[in-house]
């Protein structure tokens, strides 16, 4: 061979290890761009899925948190409900008991005190309290804050060292009742001064106006009140010592 042709053969064998070259650049090219974005692709795919949870989990709690405030407000209406339900109650007990009230004059006052001055103080202090404003109070137990009824009958035993007047702070109206109820003796014809007990805890003193007419008077619901006697039916009477 010349040495022409062997120049010639080199150059080829040259440029075939060139293209050889060229072609396994490519080659490794072409499997690691899709590696990589493979990996690009794989790695956006997890920050949404992170940033999907994330979202949905604060989607979880904002519905927690709602439901907690639905929950709350339905605590608040219900509890709403129940002071309209027993505001109505009161009111239309209040109307009812305005058909009942049994006036009370001056000539009644001195009437009575020249008729029955074992029984004026009780009275006397009633009417003084009265004069004062002293209001309705559902488990009260001083005039300031005010009475409910069975309250207020203890208060003025007490006031006159009578018996059944001790008052037990946070004692409730049904128990207040009851226990005036068991600690004096019972009567089946009340004289001036006794007890008159009355269903839903009401617990009023008995009287007679100067026309001997029967009236009972105790706090209600329009504050501290004469009323005729048959205003509801009595569950019975309790004797008052003296």
């Amino acid at each position: 061979m010349t040495a022409t042709g062997e120049r010639t053969f080199e150059d080829l064998l040259a440029r075939i290890d060139r293209r050889e070259q060229t072609a396994r650049r490519r080659a490794i090219l072409y499997t690691i761009v899709p590696v990589v974005m493979a990996a690009v692709l794989l790695g956006y795919t997890a920050h949404r899925i992170q940033s999907a949870t994330a979202q949905l989990q604060d989607l979880r709690r904002q519905a927690a948190e709602s439901r907690g405030q639905v929950a709350r407000l339905e605590t608040q209406i219900t509890d709403l409900q129940a002071k309209l339900g027993e505001t109505e109650a009161r009111l239309k007990e209040a109307t009812e008991l305005g058909r009942y009230i049994h006036q009370i004059d001056f000539v009644d006052v001195k009437a009575f005190f020249s008729l029955y001055p074992q029984q004026a103080p009780v009275l006397e202090r009633i009417l003084e309290l009265r004069q004062r404003g002293v209001k309705w109070h559902l488990g009260g137990q001083t005039p300031t804050e005010g009475f409910d009824s069975p309250s207020f009958a203890a208060f003025i035993l007490r006031e006159l060292n009578l018996p059944g007047g001790d008052v037990r702070p946070g004692e409730n109206l049904l128990a207040t009742s009851r226990r005036l109820w068991d600690r004096l003796p019972p009567i089946s014809q009340p004289r001036v001064g006794d007890l008159a007990f009355y269903p839903a805890g009401y617990v009023l003193f008995y009287f007679l106006d100067q026309q001997r007419r029967p009236f009972v008077i105790g706090m209600t619901p329009f504050g501290i009140t004469a009323l005729n006697p048959d205003f509801a039916k009595v569950v019975g009477y309790r004797r008052i010592g003296r």
